[in-house]
């Protein structure tokens, strides 16, 4: 039977294919998405004769990952190759947005449009080097070399078990892998698996603009979202001092959070972006003369080796400062200013325990009716601070999802090799330069696997967002056992989650392929 996905053509076609099947996060489309991969992979005759080995795994969201293991029953030894196939929306596109999943018919109108692009991407749309299209980058070009490295093990009868796993929700909350993190741990402990390795697929994404680089990662970039929520005093705007508005004292504290760099990390010659604002909001709904009295906001701080306690600790100590000097500041006006409370989550919650008692706090943290998780836990704080008028002059810090631990395996034996080897293929081959990162910037769901932070961070997370466990919850405990090293290797791309999105043609049907091909035999299959 001829060989469906190991020619340059072939990938090429298969990978145009994965992007006409839309699957933005959140709609029908991601939700359909994971049938049309099981019906892919039953072009394979292998899984028609083991059906079994496909397996869907539901989210929380009730959306569907998938498994699917090719066995080799001459090892445990196992592999997993893991991708996302949901992408960002298309509103970007503007015109073009009908054609954002059509690479041929997109690449077509670029050019015919072409003087609406700059120089730079001119050169790049006439040079027909790249295929353009939602989704072509980030990140179906993984999905695409992964069922092709896929389809090569089957026919070829590798002696290492592969387990392809392409999940939903990266771009959001990564619903996807933390399900999917829970259900692969237990099988391979039930299969007595022995994992040696999990390879992302995630594409090389630029250090600075209109980088023509290409980058392999040994780790992912974590991040955490630490927030805050103030509740202040209302008041007629007649007579400011009779309360105290949340917006002052939010955007004082936002001011020191946002840009500070004592939240940056270096690693080797590494270093993580600055701290910026998602999120800062007063919670008024309507105009009036009354002040604001409370007010949210939740801010983006990445994460080599620290933890998200630590990050934490770290954010409690430059909000309680700020309030003493914003307490400091209003004395210089206010007659008498009531003492502005600064609390963590954890401490609101035993507060309001000891005076509500425990099953009006379950209630309301159960009732809350909100399926974004961010204004989820928003709306239980303000909940709960609504109890009683002891609450008034209240500053809350807490956790807000998505949290993604750092991951490194920079380290590891084996990383080194294959970075090593992947770097000299390449030079060899294609005469591709290729620059070793630790942290993959772009944030992926590698961030679900080997676990490596103490038990603390992991409580002082749960306890400290809001709703953890019914709303939003991460498996720490599976994610110990995945605890095999990770290695990022994709194609070459471009613009990511931008109109002009597009990845190199040959780095993704011939290069990288090539790559992986000799990856799995030197270091799996030939020793």
């Amino acid at each position: 039977m001829r060989l469906l996905w190991q020619t340059p053509e072939d990938r090429l076609s298969l990978l145009k294919d994965l992007v006409k099947h839309d699957s933005i996060t959140n709609t029908d489309g991601e939700v359909n998405f994971p049938f049309y991969i099981k019906q892919t992979l039953k072009q394979l005759d292998y899984f028609n004769e083991h059906d079994s080995h496909i397996k869907f795994i539901e989210t929380s969201d009730h959306k569907n990952a998938v498994a699917a293991m090719y066995r080799s029953r001459a090892t445990d030894d196992t592999v997993i190759i893991m991708s996302h196939f949901d992408t960002v929306d298309v509103n970007d596109y503007g015109p073009y947005e009908t054609l954002a999943f059509d690479c041929d018919a997109l690449g077509k109108v670029y050019e015919e449009n072409i003087t609406e692009f700059d120089s730079y991407h001119q050169n790049d749309i006439k040079s027909n080097k790249y295929l353009f299209g939602r989704g072509v980058m980030d990140m179906k070009s993984g999905l695409m070399m992964h069922l092709s490295i896929l389809e090569k093990a089957i026919h070829e009868a590798w002696p290492i078990n592969i387990i392809l796993l392409t999940v939903p929700d990266e771009e959001v909350n990564s619903s996807g892998m933390r399900s999917a993190v829970t259900e692969l741990s237990d099988f391979i402990e039930q299969e007595n698996l022995n994992l040696l390795l999990i390879m992302n697929g995630e594409p090389a994404f630029s250090q600075v603009p209109h980088d023509d680089n290409y980058y392999i990662y040994n780790g992912s970039i974590g991040k955490v979202t630490p927030s805050v929520f103030v509740y202040g005093k209302e008041t007629h705007v007649g007579e400011p001092l009779n309360g105290l508005s949340a917006t002052y004292l939010i955007s004082r504290i936002n001011s020191e959070i946002e840009y500070n760099s004592q939240f940056t990390e270096r690693f080797k010659d590494e270093e993580t972006p600055l701290p910026v604002s998602l999120y800062l909001k007063d919670l008024k709904e309507d105009y009036n003369v009354q002040t604001p009295f409370m007010a949210s906001s939740y801010y983006n701080i990445f994460l080599f080796e620290q933890s998200a306690a630590h990050v934490f600790k770290q954010f409690n100590q430059i909000v309680e400062r700020t309030i003493s000097e914003c307490t400091r500041d209003l004395n210089l006006v206010f007659e008498e200013l009531p003492k502005i409370n600064v609390m963590t989550y954890e401490a609101l919650v035993k507060s309001m325990k000891k005076k509500h008692g425990q099953s009006l706090i379950d209630e309301i943290i159960d009732s809350v009716d909100q399926a974004d998780d961010r204004l989820y836990a928003q709306t239980v704080i303000k909940e709960l601070l609504l109890l009683d008028n002891s609450n008034d002059y209240t500053v809350v810090t807490y956790l807000s999802a998505p949290y993604y631990p750092s991951v490194n395996s920079g380290q590891e034996k084996l990383i080194k090799s294959i970075t090593k080897y992947t770097i000299k293929q390449m030079k060899k081959q294609f005469n591709r330069e290729t620059t070793k990162i630790y942290y993959f910037n772009g944030i992926s769901d590698l961030s679900y696997v080997n676990y490596t932070h103490d038990d603390s961070d992991a409580n002082i997370y749960t306890k400290n967002t809001p709703g953890f466990g019914k709303h939003y919850d991460i498996p720490f405990a599976a994610m110990k056992k995945l605890n095999a090293p990770v290695i990022n290797i994709g194609a070459f791309g471009k613009d990511a989650h931008q109109l002009t999105e597009r990845i190199d043609i040959k780095s993704v049907t011939e290069e990288v392929p090539y790559v992986l091909n000799k990856i799995f035999l030197k270091f799996f299959i030939e020793e």
